[in-house]
């Protein structure tokens, strides 16, 4: 009996547990919503963008972009040229080499944003050239460089930079080579982020040029011509008074004296011609020595001068010196020292007679020359040379303004001056350069000269060189001078 009775109460206790179970679970569903887990960037978790970049080495052109970004969604380039790409990793050819500065912006699955940036600077590097003789002229089709450097394969360089815009000589210039060996010419290439590319080509085939050159004697009004030129086959002669020759060395009598410009043309083997043109005075009083003007350069005797203009000042600095090692004199100091004319300059325009001096943005053999300088209106420039009296002489000298209205006198005088009152009465050739206005400064790239010429008879047995420009007050209106000569007729 007791065994049936335990067996009836474990039945009767299961029976209340399992209806105790039911009624908790009808009681926990009612009045509460399904669980939905969080969306969105709920930690405040900014995502990343990165992007590298690589130029094609097959075409310089191309560029490879790679993103390294953290949950991009989607991708937006800006490629700084006006195109743009929603690829991840896109190829991209620029049209033309440059600076461009790129953005890559990712979109993330939250909808956050990123951004990277980076300049680029594709390059395209290439030339071609053409030949006569052996000079030969570079076309240049590089496009994206902030600077170039051309290697003629013998020896000389020239520079460019972006700067001096591709209208500049040096961007496709013009070499004449000494030889007819082969070269290889080669050009570099820096673009703006300063990585250099290179392209070099052989130049095959060069035919040494002609080069024409003649001396001369008179005798009255007849001139005997003596040929001097270099692998010319055929000569032409023009006298300057309308008659001509094809003879070597020809005898040309003249109607009357004067100084005529004869022109002798050579012509080499492959049929291309030279020129060169001398002033031959006919008739008159015949030269005996060359005129001499000292720096016409404006690159000679630099050392220790302080400033690269002392042949061209009125009273030279007597610790000039003329030899790299600062140990000769130099020969301007002795030569004129006009303390009275310095003195009126002083008080009637300041205490700044001499011209300054500058680079003028023109090189040779990769470097770069000097030009005096006109930035005040005290400035002048002098210097006394010898000359011959009754010699008809042709003066030249290259001017630069940099501002519109900036008239450079120039007065070649035969006698020196205390004043510049009366000037005019003792002026054998007067030039009023007008025509030199260039708007691009020397530090800009800019290197074009005007040529100014004016033929006179010396009245005496020397001439004063004395130019000012009254209007170049400060270095906003410079006027730059180079390469100032007298010619003497037959030297």
């Amino acid at each position: 009996m007791n065994n049936k009775l335990i067996k009836k109460q474990n039945t009767g206790f299961f029976v209340v547990l399992f209806c105790m179970f039911l009624g908790l679970i009808s009681c926990y569903d009612d009045g509460y919503e399904a669980f939905e887990p969080p969306v969105g960037n709920i930690n405040n978790i900014q995502p990343n963008t990165l992007f590298t970049t690589s130029i094609d080495p097959d075409n310089t052109l191309a560029l490879v972009f790679r993103s390294y970004s953290t949950d991009a969604d989607s991708y937006a380039w800006d490629f700084g040229d006006g195109n743009t790409s929603t690829e991840a990793n896109p190829d991209y050819t620029y049209e033309n080499g440059g600076l461009y500065t790129v953005k890559l912006s990712t979109t993330s699955s939250d909808g956050l944003i990123a951004v990277d940036s980076s300049d680029v600077s594709p390059i395209f590097v290439d030339f071609n050239f053409s030949m006569e003789d052996t000079q030969v002229t570079f076309d240049n089709f590089t496009s994206g460089a902030s600077s170039l450097v051309w290697d003629f394969g013998d020896g000389s360089t020239v520079e460019w930079k972006a700067e001096d815009t591709e209208e500049d000589a040096k961007f496709n210039p013009v070499h004449v080579y000494s030889s007819a060996d082969p070269v290889l010419a080669t050009l570099t290439a820096t673009n703006y982020l300063g990585h250099e590319f290179v392209v070099s080509k052989n130049i095959e085939g060069l035919q040494l040029s002609t080069v024409p050159e003649f001396s001369f004697t008179t005798s009255a009004l007849t001139v005997e011509f003596t040929d001097a030129s270099i692998l010319a086959v055929a000569h032409s002669w023009d006298f300057g008074d309308g008659a001509t020759s094809t003879e070597v060395n020809p005898i040309h009598t003249y109607s009357e004296s004067g100084t005529y410009d004869v022109v002798l043309t050579t012509t080499n083997e492959s049929g291309v011609s030279r020129s060169i043109t001398k002033a031959v005075p006919v008739g008159g009083v015949e030269p005996t020595f060359k005129a001499m003007v000292l720096n016409g350069s404006c690159d000679e005797y630099t050392v220790n001068t302080g400033d690269n203009a002392d042949a061209w000042d009125m009273t030279p600095n007597s610790t000039i010196e003329d030899d790299v090692l600062g140990t000769i004199d130099s020969p301007y100091r002795a030569l004129w020292n006009n303390t009275e004319l310095n003195a009126y300059i002083d008080t009637a325009y300041g205490t700044n007679e001499q011209p300054g001096s500058s680079s003028d943005g023109t090189y040779v053999n990769g470097e770069k020359t000097r030009s005096v300088k006109f930035s005040d209106s005290s400035r002048r420039l002098y210097q006394v040379v010898a000359v011959e009296p009754g010699i008809e002489y042709t003066f030249t000298i290259d001017t630069r303004s940099e501002a519109a209205g900036i008239n450079t006198e120039v007065f070649l005088l035969n006698t020196e001056i205390t004043t510049e009152v009366g000037i005019e009465d003792f002026t054998d050739a007067y030039i009023n350069i007008t025509n030199d206005f260039n708007e691009e400064k020397p530090s800009e790239g800019n290197n074009t000269f005007t040529t100014s010429t004016v033929r006179f008879e010396a009245t005496s047995n020397f001439i004063v060189i004395y130019a000012r420009a009254l209007n170049a007050i400060d270095s906003s209106n410079e006027v730059f001078i180079d390469n100032i000569d007298i010619i003497t007729p037959g030297f």
